[in-house]
């Protein structure tokens, strides 16, 4: 069917109960569609949350500490290998060299020493979903010292 047949089509007569009735295509105004827009970025919206809200319910629980940072930044995430030297976090996140890496759980704590994309997944209501993802490098050769803080400047205690 060619178009101009599509549009006879749609502008031919319809016939029902013996009387003549006008068949018109609904068209969108801007509101319904402005509506369903909104509908669906809100819809998409909530699923994102889910699958972030599984994911950091399936995994362990990190803050990252950086230099002159205020406060620590808290992950969801899992050891990539037995050894610890590299675990996957939810999210593009820039994360500094050198920073401190402290696992919720058991405090062990970790130097970063490097990112790289990576993917997680992250089951809802039965669908597997991917999402972008961050490996971190670990260093476990991390030391710990007793400080006392004065205003913006660190000094060893020696008490």
């Amino acid at each position: 069917m060619n178009e101009k047949e599509k549009k006879e089509a749609i502008d031919a007569e319809v016939v029902e109960d013996g009387e003549k009735k006008e068949k018109t295509e609904k068209k969108e105004n801007g509101f319904s569609r402005f509506f369903n827009k909104a509908k669906t970025s809100v819809n998409n919206a909530i699923l994102e949350g889910k699958i972030e809200t599984s994911y950091n319910n399936q995994n362990l629980a990190f803050t990252i500490y950086a230099k002159d940072a205020t406060l620590g930044m808290s992950v969801h995430g899992n050891y990539l290998n037995d050894e610890k030297t590299e675990m996957i976090i939810f999210g593009e996140k820039e994360v500094k060299n050198n920073s401190v890496i402290v696992n919720s759980k058991d405090n062990d704590a970790f130097y970063t020493t490097g990112t790289k994309e990576g993917t997680v997944k992250s089951v809802v209501d039965g669908v597997e979903y991917e999402r972008k993802g961050t490996i971190i490098s670990l260093d476990k050769n991390v030391e710990e010292v007793n400080v006392i803080k004065a205003g913006k400047r660190y000094f060893i205690y020696k008490g």
